[in-house]
Formats: structure tokens, C-alpha cells, sequence
């Protein structure tokens, strides 16, 4: 923390002589390469899937992969605990990704997605394919980006976005950017509560003891002067939630979780070479109390440490050299697990080249853990563009995952003999864009040894082994058709489709809570100043045992909204969620909401 603070104070004076004129400030800094490692453009070998970031779409993690992607989400009730699972594997197998750091917890390897709000940042992508080489642990099905992009030119924006909707749900956020050509500042802030009583469709009964409330905020600072940029990234979340019934048990039970992030970095850019240094604090919170009239509860909490640093040689033209190396220290805490500290170094290496229409990377990382062997890992990266329209794809990557700290240390039952997953990954795709019509084809296989699975021992305790070898396959599809009959009429439509095959290799049955058939629809039509759009949402049978003898069925859901700019300032919209009051399950006994409406103002200048 007391470099971090070091490098604030830098900054903060950085500002008061960022006024200097020298010849060195005629050379023109590139702002991509502070998010490089973490940007769309350097990914171009995988299937990449843009997400918007417009405050009316941008209520929660959750909510907006579930209206833009036909990623399956599981969900154990609206707002409460949350996890993707990317091509069929789980949620300790997607890496969330915030400003280049792997934000997943060290505790049990996944992210709540519930607990992240996009709201304030820039871009939001998912890359899907595997990203170990370049952000270690768990990014085995892929990954999502939340970056905050610093750039330097003179703008003013004020935006706020507020929401009512069923359930007395609530949410307040706004947002201001103010930025020169010397200096860039942003600012976020989210708040949200909703009793979230939402009746159970055919019963007499309602989702009991599942309120929330929370705030978000974050801070973005950085300047630029010569050939530097100093920067800071800072979020700060907290979330109080109950913990819903479920169809035959109600529930007294409420969590509290709280997240920092702080983030500093120093970029240094001449013409052939960029030095991209960053320092990293993580920290996370958690309160369950098993009874919430009762003071007594269970706490752990997680922090890490982390520094970056990459070197980029820009060669002859065609050629490009990263050297790069990372350290982390991690303290997990907690009454299950004691007190566990760990510390992982790695260094890597990515060479690319770009020969006329084709582009291929090659890349190798080595991590040293204190705790285990870590495999060497490394992926080849290609795409060929032809005819301006077409692009083909084509990358195979070896990736690994840690087991957590509640794998090894949990108290009873965890493992401290346990060894990394790892798996080889292949990824091959087509891309078309035309301007008016765009389609992405992807066809991957994933093959994945010693997955950590937990199990009943004979001590009754449940325990986890490194025995599981599992194989993910799949086809991906996605396209997207705009016409526009005039200045005033516009129509446009993507629909997306997923098939997955995720097959435990021992007993070739289907791994649980993996879909093999997800789809979705969204059609647009915008007239003048209004806009209406209906969403379509398949998802299919879900097997909820390991046997395959049970499952959730599949379901449809339809939601319509309709939106209105009343002005260049002030947009209206109306929210029908679940239209035709459709009774889903995506974890058993957890029904989501049927209908529910929603009304938002989005005001901006």
C-alpha cells in the first residue's frame, strides 16, 4: 500500500508540471497500450463477443450477459450468489478480468457476479478460448474484461441512470468523466436495494428473505507528461444479501461481502520501446451469518499483492517481442481455513509477427509457486484476412488452474496434496463483416485432466481429489443483420447459439449444470426518436447428477423494451421482463422471477 500511495502523491504532482513545453511533448503517446494486454485488439486469433456499455443496459453483471450473450449463467435467484460458465466449464474456469488484473477469489476461484457493476467502465468484452499464458490461474473456458480506458483529449460527460422496477428494486448511478490532453479523471457511483419478493409462479409463496442493498464506486486518475502516463484504477463495492428460500425450506441466512481494487501504473513509450509497470492490491470480505437474528457468524477474507511488468520491443516493423514478468503474494484468512500465505512468480514471453494479411503469435510462460509445481504452459495464435470481409482463426494453448485456498485448507475436509488442473485447448473460427452483416463461427475442443471435484469420504466429510479428466466440445454461432430503410427507420437482428458437449471421461456422462443447447434472439426496430426491442432466450435441459438421471427442463423466455429519446439529454425506457410469466430453474428448488417490469431514465450531457 505504501507504494501505492507513493505512486498517488507522483501523480497529484505530476499534474502541477504536466504544463511544461518541450520538444518531447510533440511525440504523440499511444493510450491503447495501457490497457494492450486486456484490449480486443490483441485478440483477434479468438472468439471475441463485444458487450455495450450504455447505463440502460448495465445494471449488473448478470443481467447484461443474460441480455446480450447465450452464456449460461447459474443463478441461485435474482441478485443472489452467481456464476458463468464458459463452453461448459465452471465458474472457477472463467476468468473475470478487471484493468489487465485477474480479479476471481483466491478463497473459492470463482467471481459473484452479482457483486461486480459494469456500469462504469468503458469496454466489456469476452474472450473465449484459453488465457493462461497471459493471466495465469483459471482462465481455462475464457475470459471477461472490464477495462477502464484512460484517454487524453478534451471531454466533459455527466451521465446519471436510474432505475425502478417490481419488488420495490431500486438503483441510483451516475457517472463523470473530465479529461485534457494532459489529464484524465472519472468517476462512478452505484446504489441499490430491492426487497426482491418476488412470488414463486404456481405457488403460494414468495422469494422470502431474499433482499439486498449495495453501492459501488470507483475512481480513475491519470496524467500524461513527455513520452509518461501515471495512472490509478480503484473499485470499491459492498453487498448485503440475504440468502432466498427455496421451494420446500424457507431461510434466515444473509451474506456480506465487500471488495476493493486498487490498481497504479507507470507507462514509459519511445518509438521502439514501451516499459508497462503496474502494482495491484485485492481485497475481499465475507460475512455469513447462518441466522441473521443471531450476532454469531462465519468470516473469511483474501488479500493479494501484485506487481506487473512488460517490456515491449517493436523490432522491424513486421516483428514484436513482450517480455513480461508477474509476482504475487496472497493472505487468505478465515474460521474454516486458518491463516495460509502464498507467493507465485512468473515470467513470459509473446513474439508476433504480421506478414501482409496474416498474423500469428507465439507465447510460453513459466509460474514458480511456493506451495506446487506449476506446468509451463503456452499457446499459438493465428488469423488470416482475405477479400477485406473474411477472416479465419485458429489458436491451441496449454492453460492451468490452482486449487483455492477452500480446496486445500478447508477444515474439515480439504486437501493440501491436491495438484493443478490442466488442460490443452484448440480453437478454430470463421469471421464475416460487411457492415451490414456480421457472423462469427467457432468450433473449439478442451481437454482437461486431474479437475478438482469434491466428494463424500468415509469419514462422512466431503473432501476434494485430483481425479476427474473431462473433455469440452462445441460449436459456437452468432450473427447479426442491420438494415436501414431510411434516416428515420432502422431494423436490426442477432441471434446467437451455443451447442456444448461438456462429458466426463470416465462414465462418458454429462457433466451437471452444463447446457448443451443455449440460444438467443434480439430484434430491433428504432423510428425516429423511438426504439423497441424483443428478446427470445432458449435454454436447454440441465442435468442437475452426475448419473444423468435428473434434470432442470428447458425454457423459454420472452421480454420485450421499449425506449424513447426525448431529447439528445434525456432517454426514457420500459422494461417487460419474462413476458409471458414463465415458471425456470437454473439450480434446483431456486425459481426465478415470472413477469416483472421495469422503469429507467437515463439522463446525460
Amino acid at each position: 500500500m505504501k507504494h501505492l500511495l507513493i505512486l498517488s502523491l507522483c501523480i497529484t504532482v505530476s499534474q502541477l508540471v504536466s504544463g511544461q513545453n518541450t520538444s518531447l511533448n510533440n511525440y504523440v503517446l499511444d493510450s491503447v497500450l495501457i490497457e494492450k494486454v486486456s484490449s480486443k485488439a490483441v485478440y483477434k486469433s479468438y472468439a471475441i463477443t463485444p458487450l455495450p456499455t450504455s447505463p440502460a443496459k448495465t445494471s449488473s453483471l448478470t443481467e447484461l450477459l443474460n441480455r446480450n450473450t447465450s452464456i449460461f449463467i447459474r443463478e441461485y435467484g435474482k441478485g443472489m450468489l452467481a456464476g458463468i460458465s464458459l463452453r461448459g466449464t465452471g465458474a472457477t474456469h472463467s476468468q473475470i478480468v478487471w484493468n489487465s488484473i485477474p480479479i476471481n477469489s483466491i478463497l473459492n476461484g470463482q467471481t459473484d457476479l452479482n457483486t461486480c457493476s459494469p456500469g462504469s467502465f468503458d469496454e466489456i468484452f469476452i474472450k473465449k478460448g484459453g488465457s493462461s499464458v497471459t493471466f495465469g490461474s483459471g482462465a481455462i473456458g475464457g475470459a471477461i474484461f472490464l477495462n477502464d480506458k484512460i484517454t487524453f483529449s478534451n471531454k466533459f460527460s455527466l451521465s446519471n441512470h436510474t432505475k425502478i422496477g417490481s419488488f420495490n428494486t431500486g438503483l441510483n448511478r451516475f457517472k463523470i468523466v473530465n479529461s485534457n490532453n494532459k489529464s484524465y479523471k472519472k468517476l462512478g457511483f452505484q446504489i441499490q436495494k430491492s426487497t426482491n419478493d418476488y412470488p414463486y409462479p404456481g405457488y403460494d409463496i414468495k422469494n422470502e428473505n431474499g433482499s439486498y442493498q449495495g453501492w459501488d464506486f470507483s475512481l480513475i486518475n491519470g496524467v500524461k507528461f513527455q513520452r509518461h502516463q501515471l495512472y490509478i484504477k480503484s473499485k470499491f463495492s459492498k453487498l448485503d444479501r440475504e440468502t432466498s428460500r427455496t421451494l420446500y425450506m424457507s431461510q434466515n441466512a444473509e451474506l456480506f461481502t465487500a471488495n476493493t481494487n486498487i490498481l497504479s501504473g507507470w507507462l514509459w513509450q519511445t518509438k521502439h520501446f514501451t516499459s508497462h509497470s503496474v502494482v495491484a492490491y485485492l481485497h475481499e470480505d465475507y460475512k455469513y451469518f447462518f441466522n441473521k437474528h443471531l450476532p454469531g457468524n462465519s468470516h473469511s477474507a483474501a488479500q493479494t499483492y501484485l506487481a506487473k511488468n512488460f517490456l515491449n520491443f517493436g523490432l522491424q516493423k513486421p516483428y514484436n517481442v513482450l517480455i513480461g514478468n508477474e509476482i504475487s503474494r496472497q493472505y487468505g484468512t478465515g474460521d474454516n481455513i486458518g491463516k495460509h500465505i502464498r507467493t507465485n512468480f512468473a515470467t513470459f514471453l509473446i513474439w508476433s509477427h504480421h506478414l501482409n494479411n496474416f498474423y500469428y503469435k507465439l507465447k510460453i510462460r513459466h509460474d514458480f509457486n511456493n506451495t506446487m509445481t506449476i506446468p509451463l504452459t503456452g499457446a499459438i495464435e493465428m488469423d488470416y484476412s482475405f477479400h477485406n470481409y473474411h477472416q479465419l482463426r485458429f489458436n491451441v494453448s496449454k492453460n492451468f488452474r490452482l486449487p483455492t485456498f477452500n480446496d486445500l485448507y478447508w477444515t474439515p475436509g480439504g486437501n493440501p496434496h491436491l495438484h493443478p488442473e490442466t488442460s490443452y485447448s484448440t480453437d478454430a473460427g470463421y469471421d464475416f463483416n460487411n457492415g451490414k452483416i456480421e457472423a462469427h463461427l467457432s468450433f473449439f475442443y478442451i481437454d482437461s485432466k486431474n479437475l478438482i471435484k469434491w466428494i463424500l469420504g468415509q469419514n462422512q466429510y466431503w473432501h476434494p481429489e485430483n481425479f476427474e479428466s473431462v473433455r469440452y466440445s462445441g460449436i459456437e454461432l452468432s450473427a447479426r443483420k442491420t438494415l436501414k430503410i431510411n434516416d428515420k427507420l432502422h431494423f436490426s437482428n442477432q441471434t446467437n447459439i451455443n451447442y456444448n458437449r461438456a462429458v466426463n471421461r470416465a462414465n462418458q456422462k454429462f457433466l451437471p449444470y452444463t447446457p448443451q443447447l443455449t440460444g438467443l434472439n434480439i430484434f430491433n426496430i428504432t423510428y425516429k426518436t423511438y426504439a423497441l426491442s424483443y428478446l427470445y432466450r432458449y435454454q436447454g435441459k440441465i442435468y442437475t447428477t452426475t448419473t444423468n438421471t435428473k434434470y432442470l427442463p428447458a425454457y423459454q423466455i420472452h421480454s420485450l423494451s421499449l425506449s424513447h429519446n426525448y431529447n439528445q439529454h434525456i432517454n426514457f425506457q420500459f422494461n417487460i421482463n419474462n413476458l409471458l410469466n414463465t415458471y425456470y430453474e437454473n439450480i434446483p428448488s431456486r425459481p426465478q422471477p415470472g413477469r416483472y417490469y421495469e422503469l429507467i431514465l437515463n439522463f446525460k450531457i
